[in-house]
């Protein structure tokens, strides 16, 4: 009996190995000191994070103050090279670090996307260990609190910035040093489904969203499902639709009349008749009722697309500032697509006011340039 149940084990093991893969962990090509207001000193010798060689980053002794902290050092250029049709399923970042006095801690551990600062905060304040110890932040199954593309993963603003910080009440020399840093992704890589599809879209129809998909050579599977988010991470079924096994191009489509007011994402979820799935692209589609106009992605990036939420198609005027205030450029529409001249020199967070002909102000936000 107990042999059974071994052997149960190892092919369950075996399964959800090969169910899952993952990537590195490998470590950065692109290193630099990222000024963090407040901060008393910088880290230097910064390319030294890559291996574990006894070669360090650090940053000198920090001041004997209360709240006393450093720069970020930020790590990025993994070139982790995902698969463009796996889903991501985790990131852990691995960290060898140390401090002989024991006088350094954690301040902030974050996540770059397109080299940005975003996510989750991964610091506990955990003291630096006496020697060179690796400690581990994420992992399987935690997204930082973020949505990820294998796009996004593999772009070369993909990494780490991490600051270190005295512990409150000490008073000899900080001697923390960063000798190594390498992130590991993990995701679920789609199996290939006897079924070719074409294309997935999701379109604005008056007050409902057409979804539309089309495929062919369809054999051996038993449904699809429409599924929509409001976050982009948690899906929900809105819709299962039977395949009807065609060789033939199919055209298939549904009407969600009841959309999210705001921008929804949505996938469609494909099942083969002996339980294999795999998912399609996510698309999304920014629907407003009334007056709830708004510019995004909010995280734009130069050479992008850049919209803006205009129901009515009527004209209206977009204003942007700069986080002093200063107002560096403006632009008109009468569509769901924004012209970026004024952006196209900025970079941070930029601020918006959005007018309409009668000179109404509609609504304001912000925008991250990257």
């Amino acid at each position: 009996m107990k042999a059974i149940l071994l052997c149960c084990l190892s092919i369950f093991t075996i399964l959800n190995l090969t169910a899952q893969q993952s990537k590195g962990p490998k470590s950065g090509g692109g290193f630099s000191n990222e000024i963090l207001p407040g901060s008393n000193r910088s880290w230097v010798d910064v390319e030294n994070v890559e291996g574990s060689d006894d070669l360090y980053s650090d940053f000198s002794n920090l001041n004997i103050a209360s709240n006393s902290f450093t720069d970020y050092i930020h790590v990025n250029k993994f070139l982790l090279d995902i698969p463009l049709d796996a889903i991501i399923t985790g990131i852990q970042v691995d960290v060898e670090r140390s401090d002989p006095n024991q006088n350094t801690a954690d301040y902030s551990i974050r996540i770059l996307k397109y080299d940005l600062i975003t996510g989750d905060e991964k610091s506990t304040g955990e003291t630096y260990p006496a020697t060179d110890t690796y400690s581990t932040f994420g992992g399987n199954g935690d997204l930082w609190g973020e949505v990820w593309t294998p796009d996004m993963i593999n772009d070369n603003g993909f990494g780490i910035a991490i600051a270190a910080q005295r512990i409150d009440g000490s008073s000899g020399q900080t001697d923390g040093r960063i000798d190594d840093i390498t992130i590991t992704i993990f995701y679920d890589q789609a199996f290939t489904l006897p079924v070719s599809l074409l294309n997935f879209s999701a379109k604005k129809n008056n007050k409902s969203i057409d979804l539309m998909w089309v495929t062919e050579a369809e054999s051996n599977m038993s449904h699809y499902e429409l599924q929509r988010s409001f976050d982009g991470r948690n899906f929900a079924n809105l819709q299962t639709i039977q395949s009807r096994n065609s060789v033939n191009k199919m055209n298939y489509s549904y009407s969600d009349n009841n959309p999210v007011n705001g921008i929804a994402y949505y996938r469609l979820k494909m099942a083969e008749i002996d339980g294999r799935i795999s998912y399609s692209k996510i698309v999304t589609v920014q629907f407003a009722t009334g007056n709830s106009v708004t510019v995004y992605p909010t995280l734009w990036k130069k050479g992008t697309k850049l919209n803006i939420s205009n129901p009515n198609n009527e004209k209206l005027s977009v204003y942007f500032f700069t986080t002093s205030g200063q107002h560096i450029g403006s632009a008109t529409t009468i569509s769901a697509s924004l012209p970026t001249d004024a952006l196209n020199k900025q970079k941070g967070i930029i601020y918006f006011r959005i007018i309409s002909a009668e000179g109404q102000q509609l609504s304001k936000g912000s925008v991250v340039v990257d």
